[in-house]
């Protein structure tokens, strides 16, 4: 196996160490910080990474439900990037689709295509956790919308943990949906 790196992968490993940098989310170079303030900066890049991860994976969401609307009103097989040269589909993304919270998305793909329930749930579970997350710095203090996953703590490992593998679950149902369509 080749382990070599081209210059552009060398390239973009340089541009992420300063990104790390940058936001601080160097954690490996934690030892060049004052010793007081290591607990609480790797506590902050620990959780950086999880919001990080749940806001991605609700977008993804979100996109999928998304081209399920648009599959429904402009057909299964449509081409996505020949319509968005149309006026008409980007009036629907502009003014319905992006109009739409991810609950009522859901809602409507939901009376298109039989949605697992358990999938559903997930989806819920999602909104309310990222919600929660974006919404708190320190979403443990809220009344409601505690940063956990099916009882479990998001920001330790087994919560982000399953969380990954519910996600998992989600991408695999959206994909054999897309591909199973007339």
């Amino acid at each position: 196996m080749n382990t070599a790196l081209t210059p552009k992968q060398k390239e973009l490993i340089t541009e992420l160490d300063q990104i790390a940098s940058v936001l601080r989310l160097d954690y490996r170079s934690i030892s060049r910080y004052p010793k007081r303030s290591r607990t609480d900066g790797l506590i902050f890049v620990k959780r950086h990474f999880v919001r990080g991860e749940v806001i991605i994976q609700y977008t993804l969401v979100d996109e999928y439900l998304n081209n399920g609307l648009c599959r429904y009103f402009f057909g299964a097989k449509a081409d996505f990037i020949k319509l968005w040269k149309t006026q008409k589909f980007k009036n629907f993304n502009y003014y319905v689709v992006e109009s739409l919270s991810l609950m009522e998305k859901l809602r409507f793909v939901k009376s298109t295509i039989k949605v697992p329930k358990g999938l559903a749930a997930d989806i819920d579970r999602l909104n309310t956790l990222r919600n929660g997350i974006a919404h708190a710095f320190y979403p443990e203090n809220l009344r409601s919308a505690k940063p956990t996953w099916k009882g479990k703590d998001i920001f330790s490992l087994a919560g982000i943990e399953a969380f990954v593998a519910d996600m998992a679950q989600l991408t695999a149902f959206f994909h054999k949906m897309r591909s199973t369509r007339p």
